[in-house]
């Protein structure tokens, strides 16, 4: 009798097993395709795309078209191609907002267009990009990165007095936030005096509060990974403000973090000196309204 038992469950084991394996059905991917552009290259002219942001790579699908930055700028691709009437292939691009995009390239001898705006063209047309995450920003999506930078822009609040001022120029550290890990820095450059501000670049440099003759300075460089503005000029009478983005770090007593901001072929550099207590006052970004 258990020998009959034990052989009608293995039998509705085996059912339920086929059964199981009947209705698991695969998966349609045609419904997470990325939508390609189209694109004509020829090889006696170029093609130029513009992105609404930085290039940050670029994927080819055949060595039969070439492609580079212009080296001017970072948001424009020029094509072409290294022979007559190539096989049709495609291209990928990521840019700096975490954007992907995907192209199919055909050869024509006279392509209709040479240009291609494509910040103009998601404007009209409303396009959803699919995006990527870059692994210096962690979880956080470049899109969503940048609309905390732009949040904590408008919002303007002054939650530190920190600041510098020489010649006509006012720099100022009015809030540090904290998210997924990471620091923002809003910074602003306030140019009262005539004559234009150009930007030659913003460090950030721990360094020992306090050193004696017999003692090494020890100095550690940080490198902010992204910021809300490339702006290097800031005009006379007007002001500029940006957001850095690093990653988190803490202070003890016995340091400080140096901003410096340095004037390009001139004398009005700013530093703003931040403290242990500074960074632990960070406000979590959540809190922002947006």
């Amino acid at each position: 009798m258990k020998t009959i038992i034990k052989y009608i469950l293995l039998c509705l084991l085996t059912v339920n097993i086929v059964t199981a394996q009947e209705s698991i059905q695969s998966i349609n991917l045609s419904t997470a395709e990325v939508a390609p552009y189209k694109v004509e290259l020829t090889q006696n002219k170029t093609t130029h795309i513009l992105f609404p942001s930085s290039i940050e790579y670029v994927d080819l699908g055949s060595n039969e078209i070439i492609a580079n930055k212009v080296e001017a700028t970072s948001n424009v691709l020029r094509l072409k191609t290294i022979k007559e009437d190539i096989t049709p292939t495609n291209f990928t691009v990521i840019t700096n907002d975490g954007k992907y995009y995907n192209f199919n390239a055909t050869y024509k001898t006279k392509p209709i267009q040479l240009s291609y705006d494509l910040t103009k063209f998601e404007n009209q047309n409303n396009k959803q990009q699919s995006e990527v995450l870059f692994q210096y920003l962690g979880k956080t999506a470049p899109s969503l990165a940048d609309l905390f930078m732009k949040a904590i822009i408008k919002k303007n609040k002054k939650e530190l007095n920190i600041k510098s001022k020489n010649y006509g120029v006012e720099a100022r550290l009015k809030s540090i936030y904290t998210q997924d890990g990471k620091l923002y820095f809003h910074l602003s450059i306030n140019n009262k005096s005539n004559l234009p501000y150009k930007l030659d670049y913003v460090s950030f440099k721990i360094k020992d509060r306090k050193t004696t003759k017999r003692t090494t300075i020890q100095e550690v460089s940080l490198k902010p990974i992204r910021s809300y503005s490339d702006s290097q000029t800031i005009n006379s009478q007007s002001k500029q403000d940006n957001v850095f983005i690093l990653d988190q770090f803490t202070l003890s007593d016995k340091q400080m973090l140096l901003i410096e901001i340095k004037e390009k072929n001139g004398v009005r550099s700013q530093v703003l000196k931040v403290k242990s207590s500074d960074i632990l006052k960070s406000k979590i970004i959540v809190y922002l309204k947006f």
